[in-house]
């Protein structure tokens, strides 16, 4: 059991802490970045509120894949091959188009506590670049897309896992950190990185490789 866990611990990590990296590592690249709002962008509240949801992100990337690595772990490794060729597809697209997002001023109808939230939540991610395609938005549309795909999770533990993804999805433009071409480029990505891993052996043969390496 230890060592099964280990191998969930070590392929989710490759998945997260290398897009981390590149994603930091890219703003040193960037020195002339594009704004791409619509006028429907300018429609779309500013909902602080959003930002506890927003900030589920990270603990629920984790927890969801885990749960579905214990139910089906063919589709767990589609799903992390799928977010690495997706982020790495996002890391093409920020060299060749970086793209930045304006910080609002906070509502001083605000909580104070949600205030103080969002400004931190600014200040770990300033500047606000490389928001076209959102990874937030990437993830968490993989894994929907890979709840969707198995047969051996109920629709019941389905549903919930789905609805907080896209609750996060909805909230990265309610606390305007991405725009609306954000959430969709992102949506196209994500088809493409699936389509990818669904016709190549590559998630075969990361699985072999994580199970040979941590096993």
């Amino acid at each position: 059991m230890f060592m099964k866990k280990k191998s969930f611990l070590v392929s989710i990590s490759i998945l997260m802490i290398s897009q981390a990296f590149f994603y930091w590592f890219i703003k040193l690249f960037q020195p002339d970045p594009s704004y791409i709002n619509f006028p429907l962008d300018n429609k779309i509240p500013f909902l602080p509120n959003f930002i506890y949801i927003y900030n589920l992100f990270y603990p629920f990337i984790f927890l969801a894949f885990y749960y579905l690595f214990t139910k089906d772990e063919k589709n767990y490794y589609k799903g992390i091959v799928a977010g690495i060729i997706g982020y790495l597809i996002c890391d093409i697209i920020y060299l060749y188009y970086p793209t930045i997002m304006p910080r609002l001023p906070i509502p001083s109808t605000t909580n104070p506590i949600t205030s103080l939230i969002v400004k931190i939540t600014y200040f770990f991610d300033e500047p606000a670049l490389n928001c076209f395609p959102s990874i937030h938005c990437l993830f968490c549309f993989q894994i929907i897309f890979s709840y969707l795909k198995t047969n051996l999770v109920e629709l019941k533990k389905k549903l919930p896992i789905i609805i907080i993804s896209t609750l996060i999805i909805l909230s990265t433009i309610l606390v305007k950190q991405h725009y609306v071409l954000d959430i969709f480029s992102a949506l196209l990505v994500c088809i493409t990185a699936n389509l990818i891993t669904d016709i190549t052996p590559l998630a075969n043969k990361f699985k072999n490789f994580i199970k040979k390496k941590f096993n």
